[in-house]
């Protein structure tokens, strides 16, 4: 069991990660602009927030940085809501979107000492991510918009609850 717990606390980062990830591209896609220069802005954003996140102390900054990208997340999709089609929203948007990746890149620095390699995280984390996209696509197709919504903060409650096990949490390990 306790060797599972750090395989599934990865697998559910990346249903949290597939799920924030779909639900910003669909928001902006539904709502801002459906161009190659809006996706684009967002896939080098999250990824600017990852690198980032890599440099982040480990110190208490774990649910922090979570209910901060879901408030960013929310906020995101209020914004655009309000404002539909207006591009003076985007660099707004894109912040929101480097505040929520944040923690992909938090979570991949510290989570990494759980594993022997790089390697089993990553292919954790990555299985988790596709099912993540496939849930989160399924959902919108049968549900709508909503599921938009709800997603992100069930696959981060289930990403929060698995880390509060301590045997889980790369906290417990480090703090020894």
């Amino acid at each position: 069991m306790r060797q599972a717990l750090p395989a599934l606390s990865a697998f559910t980062a990346g249903l949290y990660f597939s799920a924030c990830q779909v639900g910003y591209f669909i928001a902006l896609e539904f709502h801002l602009s459906t161009t190659f220069v809006a996706y684009f802005s967002a896939i080098g954003l999250w990824l600017l927030g990852g690198l980032v996140g890599l440099f982040l102390p480990w110190r208490s900054l774990r649910v922090p940085l979570v209910f901060g990208g879901l408030a960013a997340y929310y906020l995101h999709g209020f914004v655009l809501s309000q404002f539909p089609y207006n591009l003076f929203v985007l660099p707004l948007s894109l912040a929101c979107i480097f505040t929520t990746a944040l923690y992909s890149g938090y979570f991949f620095r510290h989570a990494r000492r759980d594993f022997g390699s790089s390697k089993a995280l990553f292919f954790h984390e990555n299985n988790g991510f596709l099912l993540g996209y496939i849930v989160a696509f399924t959902e919108l197709l049968l549900y709508g918009q909503i599921t938009q919504q709800i997603l992100p903060l069930v696959m981060a409650g289930c990403h929060l609850l698995v880390l509060s096990i301590p045997s889980a949490s790369p906290v417990s390990s480090s703090q020894k």
